[in-house]
């Protein structure tokens, strides 16, 4: 081997761990040279408006479509609650009439009775 070789025989056996080093990052475009020296932070990536515009578009989509099932439940609960109110009027109403029903019988037996007492037949 001549000195302009180098070596590809590794004679070092040593038992000491190896750390790694953290590998400096390349400038990247347009951050004017400006890199974090902290190796935990992320590198920042240029704005995307259409990804953004499409999570937007993502997010409105389901808030429309929560709204709309918001809608149809109120609809069916205002439903069922009219159709409580719709059985309450019609008991309340058939009500009134039996009533009625009875009062005007009561009026025209009295008014029988009152007739049958003006015969000679029954008086009262």
């Amino acid at each position: 081997m001549s000195e302009a070789e180098p070596s590809t025989v590794s004679t070092s056996t040593s038992t000491t761990p190896t750390t790694t080093a953290v590998e400096p990052r390349p400038l990247a475009k347009g951050t004017s040279g400006r890199v974090s020296g902290k190796w935990w932070k992320e590198e920042k990536k240029p704005f995307n408006w259409e990804k953004q515009k499409e999570a937007m578009n993502k997010e409105k989509a389901i808030r429309q479509l929560i709204k709309e099932q918001k809608e149809e439940r109120e609809q069916a609960e205002k439903a069922r609650k009219q159709a409580i109110v719709d059985r309450r009027k019609a008991r309340d109403e058939k009500e009134r009439l039996e009533r009625m029903r009875e009062k005007m019988s009561a009026k025209r037996i009295e008014r029988l009775k009152k007739r049958l007492g003006r015969t000679k037949k029954i008086n009262h």
